[in-house]
Order: structure tokens, then sequence, then C-alpha cells
């Protein structure tokens, strides 16, 4: 009697297969969301920040204040209060903001490759599925309670939105739908970071040279975002009773010039301008190159807002006298969004470049001590060594060509290349998207440090960065 021999499976066939579905909308997401499950078993229940605790604080105590984006900090207090209320700990909650937060930022990556599907091949998204699904900081930067998680996602959004708008500008403005959509993806991204309306202010001009076949109705989308901005910071807040932030946060360049100023150049000063900048900054001394947190946060911001001309009229005539000195000041504090041979982490600075343990307020002494903030619980002990050696031990370094990856300013210059293939193909219509970059990158310069999490939109960008790069092959010109 005769054997039937075992037909071999077909692993070419096997593997197109399994492409296929990783291709697909629902596969890729499920595919990211699960890859992610163990990491975050790993960190549960989430990475809790400093500036979270604050913000805990805040919404405890029913005191709003804009410092921080006013909208984040009701949603991670209402759903960590709301998971403390129903399970009885404070993990309980950042469990379930994580998951949520997860589920949220996998469905935008996944959005992203089916974005990228018309003008991308299979080998491009398929190594943008694994990016997105594989490298460290993203699992971890999906469930840390930060604002940037959750703005990062919306900034996506918007950027694929104006990707299609000007690929399919008539299908796009054919539709209210479309627009009101589009308008709220916008307003969400200025909500959750409250640069995000300069971004998009900076990028709307060439929104309306772009497409100015229909520029009625991009004035009109620009308006809608300005006047829902306008009542959210406006009325909302004052029905809130949202207190206004220090007015040192949008002072950090100006502050970190002057200090460096004085510590490096006081012969420069006449005596009644040092008397005048010493009010301003009486903690000068502790100037430090690479974060302005330690001179704005000593900063006499109540001084400042009785005549802010005359704070301003001070920095510009020292800058006159050392103009040299204001520079390095300058592009010492952002130096990790320009330049792409740093390496972090970054000794000359007390904050994390990717926090992967959550913070402690009692290590701020006895007055934070008892300050609700949820710990982590390792549930997969290794894989919580492996991921904080990857991540917040910068770990990453010592693999060759992996700090690139982590690199905020590469990607930055990876987005300034692929401009210019743009710009050489005559691909103008791709201006818009770009803008949304640059503008994005211009508010990082004007940042207090450089932290991974600031610049990780820039990040995520890339593959779809790499899509406008092909399409431009194929669509050229103006709208």
């Amino acid at each position: 009697m005769q054997r039937k021999e075992c037909e071999m499976p077909d692993i070419k066939k096997i593997c197109r297969t399994a492409a296929g579905f990783l291709l697909t909308y629902r596969g890729s997401w499920a595919f990211i969301f699960l890859c992610w499950l163990p990491v975050f078993l790993a960190a549960w229940p989430g990475v809790f920040v400093i500036d979270n605790v604050f913000q805990l604080k805040w919404y405890l105590e029913g005191t709003i204040i804009a410092h921080h984006p006013v909208l984040h900090t009701y949603l991670l207090g209402a759903v960590l209060d709301a998971g403390r209320r129903i399970f009885g700990t404070w993990e309980a909650g950042m469990c379930i903001f994580s998951l949520l937060q997860m589920i949220f930022l996998s469905a935008v990556f996944a959005y992203t490759v089916k974005v990228m599907a018309a003008r991308a091949g299979r080998i491009c998204r398929l190594i943008s599925v694994f990016f997105y699904a594989l490298i460290p900081y993203n699992p971890v930067s999906a469930f840390t309670a930060t604002k940037d998680t959750i703005f990062a996602g919306l900034f996506l959004l918007v950027l694929a939105g104006a990707y299609q708008v000007v690929c399919d500008p008539e299908g796009f403005f054919q539709s209210w739908k479309k627009i009101l959509l589009y308008v709220l993806l916008v307003f969400l991204m200025c909500a959750f970071r409250n640069t995000g309306i300069y971004i998009f202010l900076f990028s709307l001009p060439t929104f309306l040279i772009v497409c100015r076949k229909y520029w009625k109705k991009v004035l009109v989308m620009g308006l809608a975002v300005i006047l829902a901005w306008g009542i959210f910071t406006g009325p909302v807040y004052q029905l809130l009773d949202v207190q206004k932030g220090s007015s040192a946060e949008m002072l950090s360049v100006p502050i970190q010039q002057m200090a460096r100023a004085m510590v490096n150049a006081p012969a420069e000063f006449t005596a009644e301008q040092w008397e005048q900048t010493e009010k301003y900054m009486p903690d000068y001394g502790s100037y430090a190159e690479r974060v302005s947190d330690p001179v704005k946060d000593s900063f006499n911001a109540g001084l400042f807002e009785k005549d802010p001309m005359a704070f301003i009229k001070l920095w510009i005539d020292i800058g006159v006298k050392c103009p040299g000195v204001y520079a390095e000041a300058f592009f010492n504090t952002n130096i990790g969004f320009w330049n792409p041979f740093m390496k972090y982490p970054d000794t000359e600075t007390y904050l994390v470049y990717i926090p992967y343990n959550s913070a402690d307020p009692g290590e701020w002494g006895p007055d934070w001590e008892g300050q609700a903030a949820p710990q982590q619980h390792s549930i997969l002990p290794i894989l919580d060594t492996f991921y904080y050696k990857m991540t917040e031990a910068g770990g990453y370094n010592r693999i060759p060509g992996m700090r690139f990856v982590y690199n905020i300013a590469v990607a930055f210059w990876l987005i300034i290349a692929a401009a210019a293939v743009c710009i050489r193909k005559k691909a103008w219509n791709m201006a818009v998207p770009f803008f949304l970059l640059v503008g994005l990158w211009g508010t990082l310069m004007l940042s207090p440090v450089t932290v991974f999490r600031y610049g990780y939109p820039l990040i995520i960008s890339i593959p779809l960065v790499w899509t406008m790069c092909r399409t431009a092959g194929r669509a050229r010109g103006s709208v």
C-alpha cells in the first residue's frame, strides 16, 4: 500500500497572505496593538510623568491652569478619577487611560498606512507597519500619559488629511462633511498642544495658494478653526474658570538669552541694565545651556506682565550688544531639534529624554508627599528591563546606527530632503503638508528643552513623508 506524500505548504503563498492581511486597515491596527500589549504589561499600568502629577492635582482641587492643555487635563483627570472610584486604585484609572491611548494611536498608525496604499508600494507599507509596531519608543509613547501622545496622533491625522486634500481637492471640497471633519481634527490638534494653532496658521497661506480654485472654502475652513479656538480659549475658559499659565512659558528663548548674557558677558551691561535684568531673573546664576527651566522657574512674571514692552526693550538693547551670546543661547537650548549628531540621553539636562519610569511626587519634598500618582508594577519584569534600557536608559546607543532612529533632528533633515525632492519634481501641491511639518519644527525651536515627546510627531510622520515623495513623481503642479 503506497503512502500518500504530504504536501509541503507553499511558504511564499503564506507570506503573501500574511502580508496582505497586515496591509489591510484592520490587520495593521490589530497587529500594531497586539505587539504593544506585552510592552504595556511590562510597564503596567503605564508611564505617569511629572506634568501629569500637576494636572491630576489641579483636576482634583478644581483649579485648572492653562499651562497644560485644558482638554487633556480634564480627560486625564476624569479617566483616572473614574478608575479610582470604580476599581479602588489610581493604577486602574491609569490602565484605562493607557489602553484608550493605545487604541487611538494604533488606529491612527493603521490609518496612515491605509492612506499610503494608493501611492506607496507593499514593501514600504510593510516596513511602516513594523516600524510603528516594533520600534520601542512607539508602544512606550502610546501609554505615556503626556499631552504629546494624543497630539502626535492628531497631528498625523491633520497631516494625512492635508496630503489627501492636495491629491484630490475636488473630492474634498465638494463635501462639507469632509471639510467639517478636517476643521474638527485641526481644532482638537490645537486643544492638545497650545502651539497647534500657530502650526495651522503657518500653513494656511500655503493652503490658500495651492488650493486657490477653492480659496473661499479654504478661507471658511481657516476662519472656522480660528473661531472655534477663540470660543474655546475665551468663553469656555471663563465658564470653566481656567487660570492662565505663567507668561514665562512663552519666553523661554529671551530668558535663556538674557541669562547667558549675564553669566558670559556681564561687562556688556550698564549698571541700570544689570539691575533691571536681575529683577526679572534673580536666579540667573542657575543658567543651564540645554534647558531653560532653572532660570525660567524663578522668572518674575508679575513684573513682566505689568509692562511687557519694558522687558522687550531691555531684551533688544542687550541683544544688540552681544548678538553672538544670544545666538549661542538659542541654538544650545534647541540643539536636539537641528543637530543630527546630538546624543541622547543628554547628561547636561536633568529631564529624561524618553521617560519610562513613572514620576514619584515624594522625591520633590514633603509638600508633595501623598500626592496622587499611579505607580508601576511590572507584570513582565524581564521585558520591563529591556524596554527601560531601550528608552530611558539610552541602551539604543549601543546598537550601531540605532541612535539616529531616536534622533528628532534626523527626522527633520529627512523631511527637508523629501521637500527638496518635491521641489525638484515641481510638485508644488505638496507644500501644504510640508508647511505643517516645518511649522511644527518651528515651534520646537522655541521649546525650553529638547525631549523626545516634543518632536515625536515629526518621527512618526516619516512614512507619510516618503509617500509624499513618491506622489511627487506622479502628481505635479498646483491645484
